[in-house]
């Protein structure tokens, strides 16, 4: 039977260092899910895109062995420093499909990232980016999406600059 916050809780750090590797990234998922909060229970045009804050309960993090994983900033330019896609939607998909790469290669998910950051060269596109982003983000982080008149390089759009999840040790 999988473990409930409050079996963590019970637990010295040892026991949960203990625990499994499955059963510490099942708690991980727990974990995060009661970080995330929101203000008001006032439902407003951005339900479902971003939450207002992240308690990071530190002892719980300790007790499962979580790590912090920051994601570079990443555009949607190629490791060539070419333009992935003709489009803003599919430049938008490809800035999240490299953060995506990121993500998988340390061993966490777009499920468990807390805090994302993003800047647009075009907020009337704000509709479009938040479709996309949507394909890619299962669970509401502290989101921030901030207009900028340029980027690095003048035909980039997009650039996601803070990106932070968690995984499990080993």
């Amino acid at each position: 039977m999988p473990h409930s916050l409050s079996d963590l809780d019970a637990m010295t750090i040892e026991e949960a260092n203990a625990l499994s590797f499955d059963e510490r990234d099942a708690l991980l998922d727990l974990i995060i899910a009661d970080g995330r909060k929101q203000t008001t229970t006032l439902h407003s045009h951005r339900i479902g895109l971003y939450g207002d804050y992240f308690e990071e309960d530190l002892l719980r993090m300790l007790k499962v062995r979580a790590i912090k994983v920051y994601v570079r900033g990443t555009t949607e330019s190629d490791f060539a420093g070419e333009v992935i896609g003709d489009t803003d939607e599919e430049q938008y998909r490809a800035a999240f499909c490299h953060v995506q790469m990121s993500l998988d290669a340390a061993g966490t998910s777009f499920s468990r990232v807390t805090t994302l950051v993003i800047f647009l060269t075009d907020m009337s596109n704000w509709p479009l980016l938040n479709e996309v982003y949507r394909e890619f983000i299962p669970n509401p982080p502290c989101r921030a999406v901030i207009g900028t008149t340029g980027l690095a390089q003048p035909p980039l759009r997009i650039e996601i600059v803070n990106c932070i999840a968690y995984r499990v040790a080993e």
